[in-house]
C-alpha cells in the first residue's frame, strides 16, 4: 500500500529492503513512466530490483522553463528535479521530451546534460521517443547528435524496440498500458545492468598475412617470429608438410621458426588457429643464401 501511494504522487523510493550498498540510480520521467509507478507492481519490481532507485515521474513534464498544465498545476521540470536532488545516482535515466517545445529542445538537452555533468553524474541513459509524429523523430535526431559529443550519454532506442509491439501503447501511441509498463521497465533495467557491468569487447578477428617472405644464410642460426594479430589467444601454429624438416627448421606452437638452414628456396605451408577454432593458412617463402667463403688475409 505504501509503495502504491508514493508511486501515485510521482516519487518511488528505492527497492524495498535494498541495502545501503546497493547502487543508486535516479530516474526522471514525464508521464511515460506512470505506466510503471501507478500501481504496476510487477514493473516496479523489475525496474528497481537490486538498486537504490529514486523515480520521479510527473504528467506534462518538460525539461526546462515551465511544464505544461495538468489538472490545474505544473510539474517541476527535469532540470528543477536535478537541481533540487541532494544525492543523484551515478546513473541518471531520463524519459522526457514529448511535451517539450521543438524550438527549445536542443538547447534544453544540452543544458540538462551540462547540469548533470556538473553534478558529477557518470552515465546518462536517455530513452528516446516513439516516433508517431515527425516532431518526435526530429527530437530523437537531437538526442543522437548530442551523444556524439557527450561521452556520458547513451540514447536507449525505445522507438525501435517498441515499433513492432503497438499493443504496449494506449491509442495515442505515446502512453503505455500495464504490459507496456512491464516492457519499458525491463528495457531500462537491462540498460542499467549493462552500464554497471558492460559486456567484454568482442575479440578482434584473427588477421594473418597469408604470404610471408623470409631470408636467411646457410649455416647461420635462424630465429624469426611469424606475424599474426587478433583472435582468441593463445594462438597455435603447426606445419602442414615436411618442408620444415627439409629446410632443417623447427616451428614452435607459438609461431617461432628456429634452426640452422641449408641453402635453397623453401615454400613452407603452415596453419595458425585460435582458441575459438578460427584458423588461417599461411605460406612462408624462405630463401636461404649460401654463406660466402671466408678467405684468410695475407
Amino acid at each position: 500500500m505504501l509503495v502504491t501511494v508514493l508511486a501515485s504522487t510521482g516519487f518511488l523510493p528505492g527497492v524495498a529492503g535494498a541495502s545501503g550498498s546497493a547502487p543508486r540510480v535516479t530516474v526522471i520521467s514525464d508521464s511515460i513512466l506512470t505506466a510503471v509507478t501507478w500501481s504496476n507492481e510487477p514493473a516496479q519490481a523489475l525496474l528497481t530490483d537490486g538498486l537504490d532507485m529514486q523515480i520521479d515521474a510527473a504528467v506534462c513534464r518538460r525539461l526546462n522553463g515551465e511544464s505544461c498544465e495538468f489538472d490545474g498545476s505544473h510539474a517541476p521540470t527535469t532540470l528543477s528535479v536535478i537541481n533540487s536532488s541532494g544525492d543523484l545516482g551515478s546513473i541518471v535515466v531520463i524519459v522526457d521530451g514529448y511535451n517539450d517545445l521543438p524550438d527549445n529542445f536542443a538547447g534544453d538537452v544540452e543544458l540538462t546534460l551540462d547540469t548533470l555533468r556538473d553534478r558529477a553524474v557518470q552515465h546518462v541513459l536517455w530513452v528516446n521517443l516513439h516516433e508517431v509524429k515527425p516532431e518526435f523523430a526530429a527530437k530523437n535526431a537531437v538526442l543522437r547528435a548530442a551523444a556524439q559529443h557527450h561521452q556520458e550519454l547513451r540514447v536507449l532506442d525505445w522507438n525501435s524496440v517498441s515499433a513492432s509491439n503497438l499493443d504496449w501503447y494506449q491509442t495515442d501511441g505515446i502512453h503505455l498500458v500495464p504490459a507496456g509498463g512491464v516492457a519499458i521497465a525491463t528495457f531500462i533495467r537491462q540498460a542499467i545492468a549493462d552500464t554497471f557491468s558492460p559486456p567484454p569487447p568482442a575479440p578482434a578477428t584473427l588477421a594473418v598475412p597469408t604470404h610471408q617472405s623470409l631470408r636467411g644464410r646457410a649455416g647461420v642460426r635462424f630465429d624469426r617470429q611469424l606475424r599474426a594479430d587478433g583472435g582468441v589467444g593463445p594462438l597455435r601454429w603447426r606445419a602442414k608438410s615436411a618442408s620444415l624438416r627439409r629446410a632443417r627448421l623447427h616451428l614452435s606452437a607459438g609461431g617461432e621458426l628456429t634452426g640452422t638452414p641449408h641453402a635453397g628456396t623453401f615454400n613452407l605451408p603452415l596453419e595458425v588457429s585460435d582458441r575459438a577454432g578460427t584458423s588461417a593458412h599461411v605460406l612462408v617463402s624462405l630463401t636461404v643464401k649460401p654463406t660466402p667463403a671466408h678467405t684468410k688475409g695475407r
